[in-house]
């Protein structure tokens, strides 16, 4: 498992909250949200944050009449996959419940069809689903509804990025443009990213 080290050196034994995130790069226009959040001690602590190897995807869909449709994490959810290839391809499809009453969504790892360095996730399934791709148990992109018949695709090959972000992002946040791009550094892992600067003059994030 590899891991970066994110440094405060911040002026004024300021507390600073760092976000950690890759940015969609196949369709950029996606939300970009925080995977991570820390925030090390200021005068010089530092936090080490783990960076598993491996991905994993899963689905949800909302139960019709009951659950909130505009919540990616609502009603029931397909097993999650883990896999660790850069070319993937998985399939939503509809399988019967045990007791063959109902119709659920199953996800499945197929191995033809693939696109290089493309990571597919295909909705074959008669609604809609939530899409999640996860590093460490949390999405590291948004989340994305996929209609029936559509297609998700990213390259997870993408760095990881830093930038300094408010006290009110959280874990799972869409991160806004406008607040990360003056600090918004790429780090690749095993680095460490040191902060300085203050609120009052902005912040720089350096990688050595």
């Amino acid at each position: 498992m590899s891991s970066i080290t994110v440094v405060n050196n911040a002026q004024n034994s300021e507390v600073v909250r760092v976000a950690i995130y890759k940015k969609p790069t196949v369709i950029p226009t996606l939300d970009t949200i925080a995977w991570r959040i820390v925030n090390p001690p200021p005068n010089g602590g530092q936090t080490l944050v783990n960076v598993p190897d491996n991905f994993a995807v899963y689905a949800n869909y909302p139960t019709p009449g009951i659950d909130d449709p505009t919540d990616p994490t609502a009603g029931n959810r397909t097993a999650i996959l883990p896999f660790g290839e850069t070319t993937a391809r998985f399939l939503v499809s509809s399988s019967n419940t045990q007791d063959r009453q109902a119709t659920a969504a199953s996800i499945t790892q197929v191995f033809t069809g693939l696109v290089l360095n493309e990571v597919r996730i295909e909705n074959n399934f008669s609604t809609g689903v939530w899409t999640h791709l996860t590093k460490d148990g949390d999405d590291i992109y948004a989340p994305q509804v996929l209609w029936p018949g559509a297609v998700r695709m990213e390259d997870i090959r993408a760095s990881l990025y830093l930038a300094v972000v408010s006290q009110f992002v959280f874990k799972g946040s869409r991160l806004v443009d406008e607040e990360i791009q003056l600090s918004e550094t790429e780090i690749l892992e095993g680095q460490i990213a040191t902060v300085t600067g203050s609120m009052w003059k902005g912040y720089t994030i350096t990688v050595t």
